[in-house]
């Protein structure tokens, strides 16, 4: 069995055709995606980059695994060692596991450099560092050494190719005419509109409205100084897709190159990323910051030939801490114990399977927050808001009428916001009572704040 997983940074599913958009961002992921199995609700449980990832490959979330942050207190790994002989089975993560029983994991990625977390990579059979670029090379440096490598290794048996490309992170590099393909197909998101920009422009912080790209002197042509009205708005949008467009293209090499070797037909083929990002929610263009829908949802299309059933897509509430384990259950492979994720091995074969009543995700590097996503609403606790100006303590909406979270709900519907309080209090009383765990990194990231 041969597996492909393509990461995708800062990826919203909402700008795919796949999941419903207007403009032709994705043809390619659009094609595997008609042939497989379309997760619908698909959240990290922590984000931004380094927590996403690092929940992804320990099978744990952030409140265990000790990663909430980018950097600081809130990025120190818990890993259980022992001496010369790695990560214990307890604390395994997903590469090892794959290594453990037969499969050989393979990653090409500069991630591990960009946020200094060595340990990713851990386990791995092979780990190929494009180039020191750190997270600022483009999908052409990218597969300028992955395809190398398929056209020397694309028929060996039993490997997970992991593949990172970002480009869909703010600065984009592409060429400007990869925005040329959009002429034809206008913005059709009515929000924000006129008001909410002008409104948009007294909130205070990073990449916010007039605080955009002052710096970020790569990204002119494609990207304003600032979003001062609605056609700036539209500009951020096409620059945007127009990554997603220079990847997928990218993608399609690779596609290619494997279906020159014989095996695309037969390969397992995924993709997903580790966060989505902000195109006004609270005010905030292009980043993201803060524990927002638009920042924990991203995309996972899963095509499993002869397994999963075609074009079919669930809606089922689902982690990315999942993930380890349902390709581990998919492969008849052990799930380690300490583990937080479930498998959701049913879903992708398209059967009832898992769904949870409701998720808890935090974030803490610009903000520090904590939320609770029901089935119709987000909650969020703000224990620091940094050099914002925009978040209350709590924070209440309503995600089925109100999308783009722009009405705050918490003083109308107090019986939801405690309903919340509880399932969150709850919930950390019960990661924090499971074995192997550590003291809550949001206070260690409160205490470290009001030491500096």
């Amino acid at each position: 069995m041969r597996i492909i997983y393509f990461d995708i940074d800062c990826l919203r599913p909402d700008h795919l055709g796949c999941y419903g958009y207007n403009r032709p961002t994705s043809p390619t992921i659009d094609s595997i995606a008609r042939e497989g199995v379309r997760f619908n609700n698909y959240y990290c449980a922590s984000s931004p980059c380094l927590p996403s990832r690092t929940c992804l490959i320990s099978g744990r979330f952030g409140i265990r695994n000790g990663v909430i942050s980018n950097h600081g207190a809130g990025a120190k790994f818990n890993i259980e060692t022992g001496s010369y002989s790695g990560p214990t089975n307890t604390n395994q993560m997903f590469p090892r596991q794959m290594k453990a029983n037969g499969y050989d994991p393979i990653c090409f990625s500069n991630f591990a450099d960009r946020h200094f977390s060595l340990w990713f990579m851990c386990g791995w059979s092979e780990f190929h560092t494009p180039n020191l670029k750190c997270g600022s090379e483009t999908a052409e440096e990218v597969n300028a050494k992955v395809l190398p490598w398929l056209k020397n290794n694309a028929t060996r048996e039993n490997y997970y190719l992991h593949i990172n490309y970002w480009d869909t992170h703010r600065i984009y590099k592409m060429d400007p005419s990869w925005a040329d393909r959009f002429d034809a197909y206008p913005v059709t998101q009515e929000w924000p509109d006129e008001k909410a920009i002008r409104e948009h422009q007294n909130v205070e912080g990073s990449f916010t409205a007039h605080e955009q790209f002052k710096d970020d002197k790569s990204s002119v042509p494609l990207m304003p100084g600032a979003v001062n009205n609605r056609k700036d708005f539209e500009q951020i949008i096409t620059a945007y897709d127009a990554s997603i467009a220079y990847v997928d293209y990218h993608i399609k090499q690779v596609l290619d190159e494997l279906d020159r070797q014989g095996v695309l037909d037969d390969a397992v083929i995924i993709f997903s990323g580790d966060h989505g990002d902000a195109f006004g929610e609270h005010g905030v263009y292009s980043d993201h910051v803060n524990v927002d829908e638009c920042i924990q949802r991203i995309p996972l299309i899963i095509r499993w030939p002869k397994r999963t059933p075609k074009n079919v897509s669930s809606d089922a509430f689902m982690y990315n801490v999942d993930f380890a384990p349902t390709i581990c259950d998919l492969l008849d492979m052990p799930i380690p114990e300490d583990w937080d994720g479930k498998s959701y091995k049913e879903n992708v074969l398209g059967k009832t399977g898992e769904d949870r009543d409701y998720l808890v995700w935090d974030s803490g590097l610009y903000t520090v927050q904590r939320a609770v996503r029901t089935k119709t609403h987000l909650y969020i606790r703000t224990f620091d808001d940094w050099n914002y100006n925009d978040w209350k303590a709590e924070e209440l909406y309503d995600m089925i009428n109100d999308p783009y979270e722009t009405k705050d709900l918490v003083d109308e519907c107090p019986e939801i916001v405690q309903q919340c309080r509880k399932l969150m209090d709850v919930w950390v009383a019960e990661q924090q009572a499971k074995p192997n765990s550590i003291p809550d990194p949001v206070k260690a990231i409160l205490l470290e704040r009001e030491e500096q």
